[in-house]
């Protein structure tokens, strides 16, 4: 029936030297888009709007996020579509971020270039950002998980650190060249690193399984996380370069404890809800006390917010990537529907921003009201969602439903099943086990250790999935085996034995 538990678990224990130069470009060519798309986040204080007042560079980035919603919008109607196209269609698209580069030396060199100009050159620049992510979440949906979370985990600290990089020099034509080898690299590498996955691995788009991402709840927080983010990222660019590169740096903290999570793997047992309730004090401390201090005191505040939102945005990209991978969902449809919501609380957040400290320029108990506003809007969001995955994983459980038991089993299917002679290994008694009850072959693989008695926690670090997977896996192999306990499912090897 194909290859044993014993045989797939033994091709595991290390990853191949081909898979393991992937994961290594891939850490590098995501470090790349992190690089930029923080450099375009900070970019109102920093190189890329140098040419500007800050006042136009808010509108010009808040142009570049409003298309870049747009963007996922777009992608979610035509999720077939992309997802066959993707090869042309997002590495071209990518490529148009180097115009903002270009309109930036221009104005540089020139001066004089019209506004519209530089509001058009932005405006593509948002729709060239929401074509190299999906470009990496496509990737990343496509290629085995064993080292996933580590290679975006430890690409996004690169990432921060090429940020800082690009954007430290005084010298800005010498910083516009590094952003726009960023811009190259990531797609670039995504591009070649595309291409090399075998034709016969990928799935066809209708094969893919489409499911709910988030329910409204949980869209309404993770927009307000989108919101704190476009936010604070205003408020510290208004305070000028070093706050907007002090805070972008300080998101390597909650990068790299990411990168810790993505580590350890299978030992921890973290999603969304989890991330969201480690974030929630620091996001509700940075927004109340930021208005209370001055100069430092509000680069720390602001440092805060940055640094839990960096942990959840690493969490929920490889999350995503490796649900997308084991579950079989529609990389395209799922991660458009998981970021547009953000975008669309990012873009509203910089608007916030923009009215209160360049319109209004509030300042005293007015700028602490509205903090406050913010904070219980954030409060109220997390305690209506209540950092629950239960629905969302109940959904991609579902997916893996199972036929009926008695189909499984019954009928001329089973009698041509039977094998000629009694099973007498343990491997060959749980080779019949599967085939008799009809488990997928990664089921196999944990039934086999389940067979010896190992346990959930166990299973994940050797099989390199998260312990919800495991736990999803063994939920349906007990349906399929009519059972309700791993001793049941010893037992019935066991009988294997005395057919």
């Amino acid at each position: 029936m194909g290859v044993s538990p014993v045989v797939m678990l033994q091709e595991r224990t290390h990853t191949p030297d081909d898979l393991q130069s992937t994961y290594l470009l891939a850490g590098l060519g995501f470090a790349c888009l992190i690089g930029w798309e923080l450099s375009a986040v900070f970019g109102p204080s920093l190189s890329l709007l140098s040419f500007c007042d800050l006042h136009e560079a808010v509108v010009l980035r808040i142009m570049s996020v409003l298309t870049l919603a747009a963007t996922f919008g777009f992608y979610a109607l035509k999720a077939d579509w992309v997802f066959e196209h993707r090869n042309r269609f997002l590495t071209a698209g990518s490529l148009l971020a180097l115009v903002t580069v270009a309109n930036t030396m221009a104005n540089l060199a020139f001066g004089g270039i019209p506004f519209i100009v530089s509001l058009a050159a932005w405006a593509l620049f948002g729709f060239a950002q929401g074509r190299i992510m999906m470009y990496w979440c496509v990737f990343f949906s496509l290629i085995p998980t064993r080292r996933t979370a580590v290679s975006i985990g430890l690409g996004s600290a690169l990432g921060t650190l090429m940020f800082v990089f690009a954007n430290a020099s005084e010298a800005l034509w010498a910083n516009l060249a590094e952003i726009a080898l960023l811009i190259v690299g990531s797609a670039g590498l995504v591009a070649f690193l595309s291409r090399r996955i075998p034709a016969d691995r990928i799935l066809p788009v209708s094969a893919f399984h489409r499911t709910s991402v988030l329910t409204v709840s949980a869209s309404f927080s993770v927009a307000c996380h989108g919101a704190v983010y476009g936010f604070m990222a205003i408020a510290l660019c208004s305070m000028g370069p070093v706050a907007a590169l002090v805070g972008g740096a300080s998101g390597l903290v909650g990068g790299g404890v990411a990168l810790l999570w993505g580590y350890l793997g299978p030992k921890v047992d973290i999603d969304t809800g989890m991330v969201q309730r480690i974030s929630l004090p620091l996001l509700l401390a940075g927004l109340l006390l930021f208005p209370l201090f001055e100069g430092v005191g509000r680069i720390v505040c602001g440092c805060l917010v940055v640094m839990a939102l960096a942990h959840a945005s690493v969490i929920a990209w490889y999350s995503t990537s490796i649900d997308n991978y084991e579950f079989r969902l529609h990389p395209v449809d799922r991660f458009a529907l998981r970021e547009a919501p953000n975008w669309v609380g990012f873009l509203l957040g910089s608007i916030v921003a923009y009215v209160l400290i360049f319109t209004l320029s509030i300042e005293g108990w007015a700028y602490h009201l509205a903090m406050i506003i913010f904070s219980l809007v954030v409060l109220v969001a997390f305690s209506v969602y209540g950092g629950n995955e239960s629905q969302m994983r109940k959904r991609l459980n579902a997916l893996l439903a199972p036929a009926p038991v008695e189909a499984l089993v019954s009928g001329e299917d089973a009698d041509a099943r039977a094998p000629s002679a009694p099973p007498r290994s343990f491997r060959q008694r749980c080779d019949r086990a599967c085939e008799q009850y009809g488990l997928t072959p990664r089921e196999e693989e944990v039934f086999f250790l389940l067979a010896k008695g190992r346990n959930a926690e166990y299973i994940a670090e050797q099989l390199v999935v998260s312990p919800a997977t495991v736990k999803s896996h063994i939920y349906h192999i007990y349906r399929k085996l009519g059972i309700n306990s791993q001793q049941h499912l010893m037992n019935i090897v066991d009988d294997v034995a005395a057919e």
